[in-house]
C-alpha cells in the first residue's frame, strides 16, 4: 500500500510542472550579440567571373585530393575530384583573365596565349597526376601535387589581377 501516497503526490507534480519549466526559461529573448547598427558581413561587392568560377571549382576539389593523395586506398575518389579539376580547366581555357583589362592592347594577345599555354601545362601535370595514381604510384602522385603547387604560385602571381583590399 506504499503506492498511494505518490499517486497522490502525481497530481500535485503535474499541476506545479508549467511553473517549473516556466522558471528555467527566461521570459525575454536574449540580447543579439552585434548590435543592430553593424551589419553583418557584407556580401562581395563584385560578382565573381566566369574563370574565377572555374578556378574555384578546381581549388575545391584539389584542396580535397591533396589531402587524401598519399592514401592509396582514396585513389577512386582522388580520380573523381581530378576530373572535377579537369573539366573545370578545359571550361577555363577559353576564358579570359580579368587582368586582361589591364594590359596594353598591343600586349593582350600575348598575354591571353600565354594565359592559354599555361591551362595546357596545368592539364598535362593533371594528366600526369592521374597516371600516377591510376597506377597506384601515389609517391609520384604526392611530387606532382607539389610541382602543381608551384606551378600555381607562379602561374596566379602572372595571371591573376591582385585583390583589392
Amino acid at each position: 500500500m506504499k503506492i498511494r501516497p505518490a499517486l497522490a503526490l502525481l497530481p500535485a507534480f503535474l499541476v506545479l510542472s508549467p511553473f517549473v519549466v516556466a522558471a528555467d526559461t527566461p521570459a525575454t529573448p536574449p540580447p543579439p550579440t552585434t548590435s543592430p547598427s553593424v551589419p553583418a558581413a557584407a556580401p562581395s561587392d563584385e560578382k565573381k567571373t566566369e574563370l574565377e568560377m572555374r578556378m574555384d571549382r578546381i581549388g575545391k576539389a584539389y584542396r580535397k585530393l591533396k589531402k587524401q593523395v598519399a592514401d592509396p586506398t582514396q585513389n577512386a575518389s582522388s580520380l573523381q575530384l581530378l576530373s572535377t579539376m579537369e573539366d573545370a580547366a578545359k571550361e577555363a581555357i577559353d576564358l579570359t583573365p580579368a587582368k586582361s583589362e589591364d594590359i596594353p592592347d598591343d600586349q593582350k594577345a600575348k598575354f591571353e596565349e600565354d594565359f592559354k599555354a599555361g591551362i595546357r601545362d596545368l592539364q598535362d601535370l593533371f594528366a600526369k597526376l592521374g597516371a600516377a595514381l591510376t597506377a597506384g604510384r601515389n609517391d609520384d602522385a604526392v611530387k606532382i601535387v607539389a610541382d602543381i603547387d608551384a606551378y600555381e604560385k607562379k602561374e596566379h602571381k602572372e595571371f591573376r589581377k591582385p585583390k583589392k583590399d
